[in-house]
């Protein structure tokens, strides 16, 4: 829509309209039948648009089209992803860095990434990546995995049988009202609890737990929620270490043997439980990284001698033989959230020395020579019998949880 300019005869001054100027004998603007029937259908296609029926004697018509127009449709998702952040990371378990499922046996740890599972009593615990048949409806939206915590040994005496995530600092909806919103199921009948901790760090102020609430799991997935207060920090004091966090926690009964499936687990503020936010793989990858990072590819066990063809970590030697060679720097693909613990693998051998691909010989003496939140430098004794030139291999994890 536009002024009538392409018309001559319409008399446009600057291409806009002009009142008749009886003294200085210019004439008035002329509006073209066309243009005039232009205008009129703009205005009437915005209101039968929103569903009115036009009516000479309304006019304000096109302003109630404009607000109905405008109105978000009921089923449209949008809005609800632009205002809304689940704080916890990887809630859909699309990314597990450390592998598939634990190494047992143990007594817990982190499995899937930023997600720690921890048992005591002697029980037998497997946790795995479990997949969604492509194409089932039981949970929407094609979730790609889900958790499963498979109990084979109940076990005595147990004081802990917990999923839980560490949420980066404690002000983490300190204060506010929040909804936590999960799918679930398991073997039988089962009571899940769901709490929230408050930890303000060594030499902080006491830890707060609370309890959310308690669900009656069945054999069937189902979606479940509850809306909880979060307590306020008032009064509180934080610790000297900046590894304050909010923890939710699943706990599973204790004792038994037992299969219970988490997936799409959401915490956010608000009354509202609103549908799972996704977040494309490679953007959830990086906020893990911040936690957790490795040298290991993608599918590639995390431990020593898997093979000098799969490590990425590759330096070229610069002293002779049996030498110090120092400053093999490593930066970290994500900023960590605070100092890091690293672990050294060999690819050749059993050990967590530096490995001479050219000679296939360990190196000696290898060290973390200096560490930041950024990068990593190592330092080793090259090999006997190994020249300046040859490849160098090491692989790592780091590790900055909460």
């Amino acid at each position: 829509m536009d002024y009538p300019k392409s018309i001559p005869s319409a008399g446009l001054v600057n291409g806009k309209f002009v009142d008749e100027d009886l003294i200085a004998g210019k004439p008035g603007s002329l509006i073209p039948a066309s243009w005039g029937n232009s205008v009129t259908q703009e205005i009437l296609s915005a209101i039968t648009e929103a569903g009115l029926k036009p009516d000479e004697e309304q006019t304000n018509q096109l302003a109630q089209a404009i607000r109905q127009l405008s109105k978000p449709d009921p089923m449209q998702s949008f809005p609800s992803q632009v205002y809304r952040k689940n704080v916890l990371i990887n809630g859909g378990f699309d990314i597990w860095q450390r592998g598939p499922s634990n190494i047992a046996p143990n007594t817990g740890g982190y499995i899937a990434d930023r997600f720690r599972c921890d048992w005591n009593g002697n029980a037998g615990v497997n946790i795995t990546q479990q997949s969604f048949t492509l194409g089932q409806t039981e949970v929407p939206n094609e979730p790609r995995y889900f958790l499963r915590w498979q109990q084979v040994t109940a076990g005595s005496g147990a004081t802990i049988h917990k999923v839980s995530q560490n949420i980066e600092s404690v002000r983490t909806l300190a204060g506010k009202v929040a909804t936590v919103t999960f799918w679930a199921k398991s073997d039988a009948a089962r009571q899940l609890k769901v709490s929230i901790l408050q930890y303000f760090g060594p030499a902080g102020s006491a830890s707060v737990e609370n309890m959310v609430s308690g669900f009656q799991l069945t054999t069937s997935w189902a979606r479940y929620t509850a809306t909880f207060q979060v307590p306020s920090l008032a009064g509180k004091m934080l610790g000297g270490v900046s590894n304050d966090c909010l923890r939710l926690a699943f706990d599973l009964p204790l004792n038994v043997v037992q299969t219970v499936d988490l997936a799409q687990i959401q915490l956010e503020e608000g009354a509202v439980s609103t549908p799972f936010e996704y977040l494309p793989i490679s953007q959830q990858l990086i906020n893990c990284q911040r936690y957790y990072e490795k040298s290991f590819g993608t599918g590639i066990s995390i431990q020593a001698n898997n093979g000098t063809n799969t490590c990425q970590a590759t330096f070229s030697q610069v002293p002779v033989a049996n030498s110090g060679q120092y400053g093999m720097n490593i930066p970290f693909l994500v900023q960590k959230r605070g100092q890091a613990t690293v672990v050294m693998f060999s690819p050749g051998d059993n050990s967590n020395q530096v490995w001479n691909q050219a000679v296939g010989k360990a190196c000696t003496g290898t060290i973390l020579q200096g560490l930041t939140s950024r990068s990593m430098s190592f330092a080793t004794v090259t090999a006997v019998g190994s020249v300046p030139g040859n490849t160098l291999q090491l692989e790592w994890t780091a590790d900055a949880e909460l």
